[in-house]
């Protein structure tokens, strides 16, 4: 006769880093894949684990709550021991009890607290803190930043902070609480700062609701860190919860400063707030490594689970070959080994065929020539595990037919989603995909001149037999590149330039950085071969995902206008200009509104030192209707202007270049 089977919940902590998020999926490793695994060695067969939510792709847990059948006879504190020694590194199972049975974690939850860390200090761009982190690296004004916060308590609609495409199944959330603390290292004795006690490295928010939506909890702090950047205005966050058309979120901030740090219910004591247990852990994160990171294995993969052999003595000379051997893998799997295995399943080739009608040679020639076919491949990655795809324009443009290749060498027909020339970005949806691999996405904001960047793509697809992408390594060496070509690639702005080998069939591939985050989009190179020669340029992946979501939401990309055209002072006989100065100001516009005259010379906008014409066209690429920027103006006055949407997509763009 079988024993009675209990309930039993779970309280678990996780590094998300490690996985492709809570739910099990083929694609790679999950949570709940690593949870369902260990079960079935304790229960001796397949057993489900529930969760209270899901997590995405690099988001953390310090209070996940999870539930699962098992023998009467296991007692909480016997399972999690057991749980612990057969999972991975990457997760810890902090607590186990008897539930009551039927006991669902995510029906029955009545709340679920989140808390996100952005680093605005220098320093959390160390490898040992901006794994847990937003290394945003400059410092918020946390006045607007409180202001736009203070209006999320009750009822709301948030359906400007959830990820475009989501199914509808309403986006009504109750927050209950909200605040914005600061961030601080150990008091003094433990890790001292200069002049001794605590170092503020940046701010905390902590946010408590009755449920939220796919990526809400980013989109708010990526569009409050806009706030407290100066570049929009803290009434923004009141107006896209009430709907307002003209406005949409800033891009979503990085997954891996996200963690979920609790889950209440019914009958649960409110006392001790699960953000307060989680300031804790996360305090303690920044002191030193945590368990996830100091014992994973070094490929990023969840550690397979102890075999029967580990646990009895072996010879001294099996162990010492052993930790050789052990020394030598760790060794070979490098930081760009690590990056590329976490990205490459979502990397995919792009196959274009055009059709072009046959050019006339002679005045004699029938003017009803045929078309022919031409061929084109480029690269792209899969930026959400519907089936939407992240590429370049050019690779793209005039296709009468695209086909999309996984890297396990399925094909899918692909439909054309929308496409901005002006910013070289496109996307693609993948007809009947089902759930991809997604990348992980990160931020080229606070990029490092000389850290390590991986380029992944299909260069000269067409003459290789096998589907899998390849891989490149280099450093960022440089940012906020303008490149001016004299062809018909037109004019690039703020881009990332790489040394990594980039060649033809990169385009649209993912620029990565040593963290196995997306930062880029390849797009162009500069060579006299047609080859690499170390010359390599990407979009910000930032202003890429902006352009996407405008396109899938809205159909088209909406410029920025502010009325305000510049041009070169100062420029010498080899066409260097030694500063920007304000050519013309039109009535009525948003720049006139905030008295900006003629003539004046620009010194900065939106945090930007402008010494070319170009500086100030890349800032006017990235800002969008509703944005703030502060114009830096020579002398005591500097002017706040806010943009509106531009009267066309095109006219001020022109006007800057026309005067180079």
């Amino acid at each position: 006769m079988s024993e009675r089977n209990a309930r039993f919940k779970l309280t678990v902590h996780y590094d998300g880093a490690a996985f492709r998020g809570w739910q099990a999926q083929p694609s790679g490793p999950t949570v709940q894949g690593e949870l369902e695994r260990a079960v079935a060695k304790l229960a001796g067969g397949e057993r489900r684990v529930l969760g209270a939510g899901r997590t995405d792709a690099g988001v953390h847990a310090c209070g996940q709550v999870a539930a699962v059948d098992l023998p009467a006879s296991w007692t909480g504190g016997a399972l999690a021991r057991s749980l612990n020694a057969l999972l991975p590194d990457a997760v810890w199972v902090e607590r186990a009890e008897a539930a009551a049975n039927g006991f669902d974690p995510r029906r029955e939850a009545v709340s679920r607290t989140y808390v996100y860390r952005v680093g605005t200090a220098p320093e959390c761009a160390s490898p040992f803190r901006r794994r847990w982190c937003w290394p945003l690296g400059r410092a918020m004004d946390m006045g607007p930043v409180r202001e736009a916060a203070a209006v999320l308590p009750g009822k709301h609609d948030f359906r400007a902070f959830a990820k475009a495409g989501q199914p509808d199944r309403g986006h009504l959330c109750t927050v209950e609480e909200v605040r914005w603390r600061e961030w601080e290292a150990a008091a003094a004795g433990n890790a001292p700062g200069p002049g001794g006690g605590a170092r503020l490295l940046g701010a905390v928010f902590e946010i408590t609701a009755n449920r939220f939506l796919h990526r809400m909890v980013r989109y708010l702090v990526g569009t409050m860190a806009r706030i407290g950047l100066g570049a929009r205005p803290a009434s923004d966050l009141a107006r896209l919860l009430q709907g307002d058309p003209n406005l949409t979120t800033s891009p979503p901030a990085p997954p891996q400063g996200l963690f979920l740090a609790g889950v209440a219910y019914r009958g649960s004591s409110r006392k001790t707030r699960p953000a307060a247990r989680a300031a804790v852990l996360l305090a303690a994160a920044a002191l030193a490594l945590p368990r996830s990171a100091a014992a994973s294995p070094p490929d990023g993969r969840p550690a397979p689970a102890p075999s029967a052999a580990c646990l009895s003595p072996a010879p001294a000379a099996t162990q010492t070959a052993q930790a050789a051997s052990d020394a030598l893998a760790q060794g070979r799997a490098t930081a760009i080994v690590r990056a590329a295995r976490r990205v490459a399943p979502a990397v995919v080739a792009v196959s274009v065929l055009r059709r072009e009608r046959v050019r006339r040679i002679s005045f004699f020639e029938d003017y009803l020539l045929p078309f022919r076919e031409t061929r084109g491949l480029g690269s792209g990655f899969v930026v959400e595990a519907n089936g939407t795809v992240l590429t370049n324009h050019h690779v793209v443009e005039n296709a009468a037919q695209i086909l999309v290749t996984l890297p396990d060498g399925r094909d899918f027909p692909a439909r054309l989603a929308g496409t901005d020339p002006e910013t070289d970005v496109a996307v693609l949806f993948l007809e009947g995909a089902g759930e991809l691999p997604a990348a992980p996405l990160g931020t080229a904001e606070g990029l490092l001149i000389g850290e390590w960047t991986v380029a992944i793509g299909n260069p000269f697809g067409s003459l290789l037999s096998n589907p899998e992408p390849s891989v490149t390594a280099g450093v960022v060496s440089a940012v906020g590149r303008h490149i001016v070509s004299g062809g018909d690639d037109g004019v690039y702005l703020g881009m990332i330039q790489t040394d990594a080998a980039i060649n033809p069939g990169n385009s649209g591939g993912p620029l990565v950085n040593g963290l196995g985050e997306v930062v880029g989009v390849n797009t162009s190179i500069l060579s006299r071969s047609g080859g690499s020669e170390g010359l390599g340029f990407a979009i910000p992946i930032d202003r890429a995902l902006r352009v996407a979501e405008d396109l899938v939401r809205h159909g088209a990309v909406r410029r920025a206008w502010t009325g305000l055209e510049v041009d070169a002072v100062e420029a010498d006989g080899f066409g260097r200009s030694r500063g920007v100065r304000v050519a013309r100001v039109a009535p009525g516009s948003p720049a006139a509104a905030a008295g900006v005259r003629g003539g004046t010379r620009l010194l900065e906008a939106a945090g930007r030192r402008m010494t070319t014409p170009l500086d100030f066209a890349a800032v006017m690429l990235d800002m969008r209707p509703g944005d703030r920027a502060l114009l830096v103006l020579e002398g005591p006055d500097s002017a706040r202007i806010t943009a509106t949407r531009a009267p066309s997509s095109t006219a001020a763009r022109i006007e800057v270049l026309r005067d180079l």
